[in-house]
């Protein structure tokens, strides 16, 4: 990734821009913490708690930021949920900035292509690098009708001790929409073994994998 790409991307998405939040009338419900029921407005989203799985908290990490964790109740599985909204000064700061030659800068609605390699590769606490990093896109269709996205991958890899000192492997979704945002869904299981045992069950759970998406 070119130099000044890399720092639009840390620019935007790992300081954030703040811009004034829209209110679209998310249907969130009142128990979800109050951070990540501001991601959500601010995003365009919608969340449905899961039967069956309970709140756990939130690890600090320097490797990937996520809002909101679940726990399934009967399997050894946690769920995080890492929201990063698109905001109107994103897309302004990318329309007036000054243009050199050979300008790489990724527009705010194309940041995720290499946002997804770049956090995928932290998570897993430098045991794979970006371009390690493979990304299988869900199909138009799919993605549109599951989480009414845009666009939408699935990535799988290892999981760094400093992001979860429980589990060692992780299955990944991106869903994106334009000019709303991103959302990362990250599955973790206690081994890559565990996770090929408990994939057909997690993704075949429309309750679970379905429970965050865009209105």
């Amino acid at each position: 990734m070119r130099r000044d790409s890399t720092i639009l991307l840390l620019l935007l998405l790992v300081t954030g821009v703040k811009a004034q939040i829209t209110n679209s009338g998310n249907n969130i419900t009142n128990t979800l913490p109050e951070k990540f029921q501001k991601k959500l407005s601010e995003s365009k989203m919608v969340f449905t708690k899961p039967n069956g799985t309970s709140e756990v908290p939130i690890v600090e990490n320097t490797d990937m930021h996520y809002d909101y964790a679940l726990k399934l109740n009967d399997k050894n599985i946690e769920v995080r949920y890492s929201i990063w909204p698109i905001y109107k000064a994103m897309i302004d700061i990318y329309n007036n900035r000054q243009k050199s030659p050979g300008d790489t800068v990724l527009e705010p609605n194309k940041l995720h292509k290499q946002f997804a390699l770049f956090a995928f590769s932290k998570i897993s606490g430098g045991k794979i690098s970006p371009n390690q990093v493979r990304l299988q896109p869900f199909t138009v269709p799919t993605v549109k009708k599951d989480f009414n996205a845009d666009e939408g991958t699935m990535s799988m890899g290892p999981v760094g001790e400093a992001f979860s000192p429980k589990y060692t492997f992780g299955f990944y979704m991106m869903i994106h929409k334009d000019n709303a945002g991103d959302g990362y869904i990250l599955y973790l299981f206690e081994s890559q073994d565990a996770m090929f045992e408990e994939y057909k069950s997690i993704t075949g759970n429309d309750n679970l994998s379905t429970a965050l998406k865009f209105n």
